[in-house]
Order: C-alpha cells, then sequence, then structure tokens
C-alpha cells in the first residue's frame, strides 16, 4: 500500500483552487492520517498460511518480554503468530532480499527491534514478511501437555479446571492416576536415550506419544499449562519467574470433589502446587541429587496408600543437562538411574491406576558461562516432549 507523502502530493492547481479554510482543514486531515498510520509493517505467515501483520503497536503490546539491552525475542512474535516449534525462518525484505536461518542456530540472538528491523545473529535485516518452516516430526504430534489435566479428569471422573483448552486424550476410567514427572526428558533425547539401551523400563512401556509443550519451554510455564490444562495466554504463566496461577488446576478441582492429592517433589518448587499433600525430598544424603530421595519419599506414600491423584517430579535429568549438556556421560547416568527408579515406582503402584508419564520440555547444547545445557526456544530439541499412558 503506497504511503501518504505529505501534502507536496496534492496537485498544485487542487491546493490553490481550494478556500483557505478548506486548505487548511485539509493540511490537518493529512498530517493527522499520516500519524495514524504506521511507520512501519511487516506480515508474519501464520501455521494455516494466514496474515499476522507487525507492527510497531503490536511490538509494544509484547514490550513486557522485551529484554534489557535487546528488542523483543524474535520467538515472542512467531509465537504469537501461532508457530509452536521452527526449523527454518526465512525473512524477506522489501526489496526481495531473501535470507534462510537455521532456527536453532540463531534463536538465542534473534531480536525485533523498535524500527521493525530484525536483529539476527547481530545482522540487522529490514523485514517484509517472515516464512516459518516446522520440522517433520510435528507432524506425528498426538497430544499437548495441556490435554494431560482434562485427560486425569476425565479418568477420575471429575470435570475438567475451568479455563481448560485442551483434550481429553483416550483412556481408562480409574481409581487413581499417577502423574509422573520427568524434567528435561524431551522426545528428542528419549529415542536417543532409548536407541542407545540407557531406558529399559520406559522402552518397555512402548512407544509414547509425541507431544508438544508451551512457550518458553521451562518448568514453571509448562506446569502450569500440565495442571491448568490452558496455554500461558490463559493461565497467566507467560514467562519464567511466575511461579503461581490464579486459573483453576487439576488439584483444585481434585481437592473439591474431596479425592486425596499428594505431591512428591525435590529439594524446592518450580511451581506452586496448591491444594496438594507436599513432600519436599533434600538431598539428605550429600550425593548431589535428590532424585533418590523422592522415589524414597514416592515409595513411602505408596506404603500407606496410593491417593487418588499421586503427582511425582524427577529433577535429576534436567539438572544434569544443565550442567553437562545433553549425552554428556553424566548425563546418561542420571538418565539410567531415573529409568531405574521408574521401574522400581511402577512396581509398587495397586491395580486400577492409569499411570501418564510426560516431561515438560528437552534440553539442547550451550557454551554459556556455568552450564553446557539449555531450553529456552521454539526449537525441535526443547519443544516436543513423550507422553506415556498406561493403565496398571
Amino acid at each position: 500500500m503506497e504511503r501518504h507523502k505529505g501534502i507536496a502530493s496534492l496537485p498544485r492547481c487542487l491546493v490553490a483552487s481550494l478556500p483557505h479554510s478548506l486548505t487548511l482543514l485539509a493540511l490537518a486531515l493529512l498530517f493527522c492520517l499520516a500519524g495514524c498510520r504506521p511507520a512501519w509493517e511487516a506480515t508474519v505467515f501464520a501455521p494455516d498460511g494466514s496474515a499476522f501483520l507487525v507492527d510497531s503497536k503490536v511490538l509494544a503490546s509484547l514490550s513486557g518480554f522485551a529484554e534489557e539491552g535487546h528488542g523483543l525475542p524474535l520467538e515472542r512474535v512467531l509465537w504469537t503468530a501461532g508457530h509452536r516449534v521452527i526449523e527454518h525462518l526465512i525473512v524477506s525484505g522489501p526489496e526481495g532480499a531473501r535470507h534462510e536461518f537455521d532456527w536453532a542456530a540463531v534463536a538465542d540472538d534473534a531480536w525485533w527491534e523498535k524500527d521493525g528491523k530484525l536483529s539476527i545473529g547481530g545482522e540487522s535485516l529490514p523485514v517484509s514478511h517472515l516464512e516459518v518452516e516446522p520440522p517433520p516430526l510435528l507432524e506425528q504430534v498426538e497430544a499437548d501437555i495441556t490435554d494431560i489435566a482434562p485427560t486425569v479428569a476425565g479418568a477420575l471422573g471429575l470435570p475438567s479446571p475451568a479455563q481448560a483448552t485442551g483434550r481429553a486424550l483416550e483412556a481408562p476410567p480409574a481409581s487413581h492416576v499417577l502423574l509422573l514427572f520427568l524434567d528435561g526428558l524431551g522426545y528428542v533425547r528419549y529415542v536417543e536415550a532409548r536407541d542407545t539401551g540407557l531406558i529399559p523400563n520406559l522402552a518397555a512401556l512402548g512407544e509414547p506419544l509425541v507431544g508438544l509443550t508451551v512457550y518458553p519451554p521451562c518448568t514453571n510455564v509448562a506446569s502450569a499449562a500440565l495442571l491448568t490444562g490452558a496455554p500461558p495466554q490463559v493461565n497467566g504463566v507467560d514467562q519464567r519467574g511466575i511461579r503461581k496461577t490464579e486459573v483453576e488446576t487439576l488439584f483444585d478441582v481434585a481437592n473439591a470433589a474431596g479425592r486425596q492429592v499428594v505431591a512428591v517433589e525435590g529439594e524446592a518448587l518450580a511451581f506452586n502446587l496448591r491444594n496438594a499433600e507436599m513432600q519436599l525430598s533434600g538431598d539428605r544424603d550429600g550425593n548431589g541429587s535428590t532424585d533418590d530421595n523422592v522415589l524414597a519419599n514416592a515409595l513411602a506414600v505408596l506404603d500407606e496408600g496410593m491417593p487418588d491423584l499421586f503427582f511425582v517430579h524427577f529433577h535429576g535429568i534436567d539438572d544434569a543437562g544443565h550442567t553437562y549438556g545433553p549425552n554428556a556421560p553424566e548425563e546418561e547416568a542420571v538418565i539410567h538411574e531415573v529409568d531405574a527408579a521408574v521401574g522400581q515406582l511402577l512396581a509398587a503402584l495397586p491395580a486400577d491406576t492409569l499411570i501418564i508419564i510426560f516431561a515438560d520440555h528437552g534440553m539442547h547444547v550451550v557454551e554459556e558461562e556455568g552450564r553446557l545445557g539449555n531450553h529456552e526456544h521454539l526449537i525441535e530439541r526443547d519443544m516436543f516432549i513423550p507422553v506415556w499412558m498406561v493403565g496398571n
């Protein structure tokens, strides 16, 4: 669309023929229209092919996610446009220039600046429109992390949380449900661990559903989506540092129905688990891990009687992934240990228990001070998660 070029764009004869008062009015209207129009505009093509228009007003509406010293993370705009996971990004400029990026390689340094340009890997690019190519694995997705709360509620004969948008997956009715949370074991990492024989107990359960988590893929944001059955824009937990939601959760629903809810966690909570009987599991033996303590506390709960809803969270895979990086020998050892703990826990369950095992996010290799693994991006390793549903 051609933009206004000022009063000079009007034919001089037309301006001269106008009465003085009308000339002033025309000038005022032209300057008003020029001021109301955005200084720039670009198009992000959404997954369904529709156009998501981005201008300064859109960036201003997302300014709460901007980072000091940078602009707005480009992923935040792409997520808002409906993209869940990205393999390649194609940037087309107003003069027809075309740039293609491997998203995993540049996601950590990609920003939408206030002047409308993109900053990717330190390069400033004018943009007319953006296209996204997702990884092929997206076509195999069968579950979303927001589906878990409605699935559990349905199995226990309870209503879904009030704001849930996820769908109930096919699962039989059950007297008890175990939610087994394997922090950091993304779907890609699961496949690698299965193929190298690290996880015999999980492998014996059969192939999990290919699932998707939410953005940003981190524990507090994923936990809110898990428990409310709603995405971040609904439950209000849309970035790191937010540890509670005001939206109704699965635990709220179960507690209101008189069901017993017990949660066994590590030494601290990544997210508020209100309306659950809490057991924290510090590193009592000083071995650098809380997973053995989580297992001991979970088995002690089962000795006293299986709750209606039992939530058990192992943190070790995530911790080792951050410290040593995915696929490091130390991280592989932790995956194997967690798999053994899963086997012990499942063997202790009573009959008529629905078992749902899942991760909150995956992990990719980084080279950052203090860590060699991280998970914050709309990339395959971070966003895909395994979801097992097993009857006992």
